[in-house]
């Protein structure tokens, strides 16, 4: 049976990556298996995009328009999910448009009978941990945390993509069934490790960072650690801040050290270059919900591209680092034990290549698309194989 599918999404494709990173390659490995799939997309964050709708990989990308509002928006998109006909409507996140569009299917759901699609929930992040960061109001923040609970506990099924969601969700809705489906790669995109290093090269030690990881006291002792063991090391800091203010703290924590370079956004066109002359890249963490719920994309890219990396075991960064494919540093190591981690990794090059033949093995088999979305359908089949729930029994 070939299935339709649609994807709505809580916003557009120009500021956040969820689209690109994890909802567009699911659908397009369902594409790939003889399915049809639409992604929704309210564009209220790249207004300029309103209107749009291009098919990426045999999947139709279809933009909104945004005129007359928040719930002329939804309305819209609730239309252009009844225009589809689907058997399956995924929405991805609990929150925003897409919760809107969730409540709004699950409200008329007794009228509709046998005519109503499944309706299924994909969490890639525990949103409420976002609040503090954000500074929301208060009464936003607790809107959006009632919307993602009544969210968890109004699908037919969940998807999560991280082991720390799928136990939330059950802590949360423990009667409805879940699918652990992390994020995954793109065979296709595997490079071929020509990472011509010259032995007299300082070495390059890239951080990619949201600014949000660790605090910027952490960051300023491990450096201090690792410059004092290897003088002539650099670090890279690559990334933006979730929000504005973020970034501040951690540049006057540094201020000062030349062989610190900060490059702000990296575009995707020039990342390439940035992996190609890293000599190690490091993913510390601190062991809170907000990144043991994440499954960083970046993390599994930096892998796939040569690159060793030696990381905080929070998370799902066990997960991607496990078997081998990283050098994984307990989560709550210090920052001078963080380190001295990455001091044994550059001093043993030998052990970068291990690193990069386990992490391709690992990454090309369990966290191969194709591989997560032969899970995805069995999960749709046995859903549609059961009863509609019921929109009477979860309303608390």
């Amino acid at each position: 049976m070939s299935l339709r599918i649609v994807f709505v999404a809580p916003f557009g494709l120009k500021q956040k990556t969820t689209v690109w990173a994890r909802t567009l390659p699911m659908a397009q490995a369902l594409v790939a298996a003889g399915h049809s799939a639409t992604i929704l997309i309210p564009p209220w964050d790249s207004p300029e995009d309103a209107g749009k709708t291009e098919t990426i990989g045999g999947v139709r990308m279809q933009q909104l328009p945004l005129g007359g509002g928040l719930l002329a928006t939804v309305r819209r998109m609730v239309q252009a999910v009844d225009q589809a006909m689907p058997h399956i409507v995924h929405i991805v996140k609990p929150r925003a448009h897409a919760g809107l569009v969730q409540w709004w299917l699950w409200q008329r759901r007794p009228y509709r009978q046998q005519a109503a699609p499944r309706i299924l929930l994909d969490v890639d992040d525990w949103e409420q941990a976002w609040n503090p960061v954000n500074r929301y109001h208060w009464f936003v923040g607790q809107f959006l945390r009632r919307q993602e609970e009544w969210g968890i506990r109004h699908a037919d099924g969940i998807t999560a993509a991280s082991r720390w969601l799928e136990q939330k969700v059950a802590t949360v809705a423990p009667h409805i069934p879940t699918l652990y489906l992390p994020n995954g790669v793109n065979p296709l995109s595997a490079p071929q490790f020509n990472r011509s290093a010259t032995p007299d090269r300082p070495p390059q030690v890239l951080f990619f960072t949201r600014f949000i990881e660790v605090s910027p006291d952490w960051l300023k002792t491990f450096w201090a650690e690792l410059h004092s063991q290897m003088p002539s090391a650099q670090l890279v800091i690559a990334g933006t801040p979730v929000q504005p203010w973020l970034a501040a703290p951690f540049q006057t924590a540094l201020a000062g050290e030349p062989q610190i370079t900060w490059t702000g956004y990296v575009p995707s066109n020039e990342l390439g270059d940035l992996y190609a002359r890293a000599t190690c890249a490091i993913f510390p963490a601190t062991p809170i919900p907000l990144l043991e719920a994440k499954c960083s994309v970046r993390l599994a890219t930096t892998l796939l591209h040569g690159v060793p990396v030696i990381a905080s075991a929070v998370g799902e960064q066990s997960s991607y680092g496990a078997d081998g494919a990283a050098q994984l540093v307990p989560a709550r190591a210090t920052p001078v034990e963080f380190a001295r981690a990455v001091v044994e990794v550059l001093q043993n090059p030998a052990q970068h290549a291990a690193l990069r033949a386990h992490a391709t093995d690992r990454l090309l088999t369990r966290y191969a698309w194709s591989h997560l979305t032969a899970q995805l359908l069995d999960f749709y089949t046995t859903l549609l194989d059961q009863p509609r729930a019921s929109t009477t029994l979860r309303q608390r």
